[in-house]
């Protein structure tokens, strides 16, 4: 990455409020738990800076989940950034399009109830089809939690897939 892209990852990461250098600190808020520098790429879908983070230090954080269970993966797809998906995909966090949080929500799930077609369908090609009728913990699948979001295409979808 050239310097300018390189100041530029440093200086976003900054502003998300990550000590200069250290790729591995953790961020605490009431609302979000804690938060790592690849996962607060993954959740604003910063591809460079997660580019950038992978490249310089941070390339296990791809898979590392947070207090609450959830992974760049899982934020990713609850954000509906297909591009980051994807990428995190391709670079070895497979296994995470089926990873469930403490909820026992997966991405399937957090992708349909956020309304992410596109990511629904994307995670259902790549090996996610079985979890589009897997219930979290509370027994709550993601076709009811589409309905109950109001998300029309996601239900349409859901259908005709299956659930």
């Amino acid at each position: 990455m050239a310097a300018s892209c390189e100041a530029a990852a440093r200086a976003w990461l900054e502003g998300q409020g990550f000590a200069e250098g250290d790729l591995h600190s953790e961020i605490t808020t009431s609302k979000d738990h804690h938060r790592f520098p690849m996962l607060r790429a993954c959740e604003k879908g910063e591809l460079d800076v997660c580019k950038w983070l992978h490249n310089n230090g941070a390339a296990a954080d791809i898979t590392k989940a947070n207090d609450v269970g959830r992974t760049p993966m899982f934020i990713a797809c609850q954000e509906g950034h297909l591009s980051v998906c994807k990428w995190l995909f391709e670079v070895g966090a497979a296994a995470d399009i089926t990873k469930a949080n403490n909820n026992g929500a997966t991405p399937m799930y957090i992708a349909c109830q956020k309304g992410h077609l596109s990511v629904c369908k994307w995670l259902c090609e790549v090996g996610a089809a079985a979890d589009i009728t897997k219930a979290d913990n509370g027994g709550f699948t993601p076709m009811w939690t589409a309905c109950q979001e109001g998300h029309l295409s996601v239900c349409k979808w859901l259908f005709e897939v299956g659930a």
